[in-house]
């Protein structure tokens, strides 16, 4: 393809400003950000100004329209991914969407379907996959050290960190709560250092414990109770194909010391925790506790999500983070919520 790679930017709030851009796309070498498109039209020219982006649109369909585009990066309410996505690979633009890509798997379904028709590339930013210590214990992993992982801990929760905007709290919006907003990153990040073995079931547990309340004091402010309409901790125990099982908590309230984004992997050989890297194992019955370290040398985790998405639309493919796994850490989150609902344990398709 052509030397530079012209992007479009689909939503242009704070992950989008903070994140996406700068440091991300910024960093990465012959890149033109050319449009930017937000349903808050004084917020996208906002952006378009401070950046020097030459077309604003407040509809992403139009933005789509521009020729010229080779990319979208798409960092909308989680309720406008799938149409975005789809809409971005029929007019054969690359994506890059924000987690989670959807919140239900008829949603990636689609997307797959969509994706089947062309060459395009769509990549999931699951961007905890890219920070180093995260690539310091895959590549640990990777030399046999963990053996068979038999049962893993993973955890997203906040003492009172609760995101304040409706593309968050409102149902219509967002799709879900902190299960759906960064259980996603933990769940994500656990199964890729897990080599990604196949759900079968799931039990899962969902409740609105604080969140219509006013005891818990909100760290980034307060939010509209009466528009709150998710969870504020869900649960999840799942059963994997191999025989490993799993145990996820996410919460964006609770009474708890400090946020715990973290995962514990207990295999046969050693132990192994994300992000500290600690390390539990035993030689000639000898027990040892060691550190792996960070992988040296690497940028924030955002910007190298997106070199590597670069990389891949230049090198033409595969997909950095793959829809095939992608839709398999959307089952989980979304069996979860069905087995609260339900009541009882739920199978997770095979997703041929």
């Amino acid at each position: 393809m052509k030397k530079t790679l012209k992007v479009g930017l689909i939503g242009t709030g704070g992950i989008a400003r903070g994140a996406h851009l700068n440091p991300g796309w910024l960093a990465v070498p012959d890149v033109e950000i050319v449009a930017a498109c937000d349903a808050n039209e004084a917020v996208a020219r906002k952006l378009a100004a401070d950046f020097k982006i030459p077309h604003v649109f407040t509809d992403y369909r139009d933005l789509l329209k521009l020729k010229e585009i080779d990319a979208v990066d798409i960092c909308t309410p989680n309720k406008i991914h799938t149409p975005a996505v789809i809409g971005a690979l029929k007019a054969g633009k690359h994506v890059l969407c924000e987690k989670p890509l959807a919140v239900s798997t008829k949603e990636i379904l689609a997307m797959r379907d969509a994706l089947k028709k062309t060459d395009r590339i769509l990549m999931t930013a699951q961007h905890h996959r890219y920070s180093d210590i995260a690539v310091g214990i895959k590549a640990w992993t990777e030399t046999g050290a963990l053996g068979e992982v038999y049962h893993s801990r993973v955890n997203a929760t906040r003492r009172n960190w609760l995101p304040i905007s409706p593309g968050f709290i409102d149902i219509n919006l967002s799709g879900g709560g902190p299960c759906m907003d960064i259980g996603v990153h933990a769940l994500d990040t656990a199964l890729w250092l897990m080599d990604f073995p196949k759900p079968i079931r799931v039990s899962g547990r969902a409740h609105t414990n604080f969140a219509k309340g006013f005891d818990i004091p909100g760290g980034w402010g307060e939010w509209d109770r009466t528009l709150f309409g998710v969870e504020d901790f869900a649960s999840g125990y799942i059963h994997f194909s191999n025989g490993s099982t799993m145990a996820l908590e996410a919460s964006w309230l609770q009474h708890q010391d400090k946020e715990d984004f973290s995962a514990t992997l207990l295999g046969k050989k050693a132990s192994i925790q994300w992000p500290t890297g600690h390390f539990h194992t035993v030689t000639n019955r000898t027990l040892i506790d060691g550190k792996v370290l960070p992988h040296a040398g690497r940028k924030p985790a955002h910007t190298e999500e997106i070199l590597a998405f670069a990389k891949a639309i230049r090198n033409n493919g595969p997909s950095p983070v793959p829809i095939e796994q992608t839709i398999y850490v959307i089952a989980i989150l979304e069996a979860i919520m069905k087995s609260s609902q339900l009541n009882k344990e739920v199978a997770v398709p095979d997703f041929k």
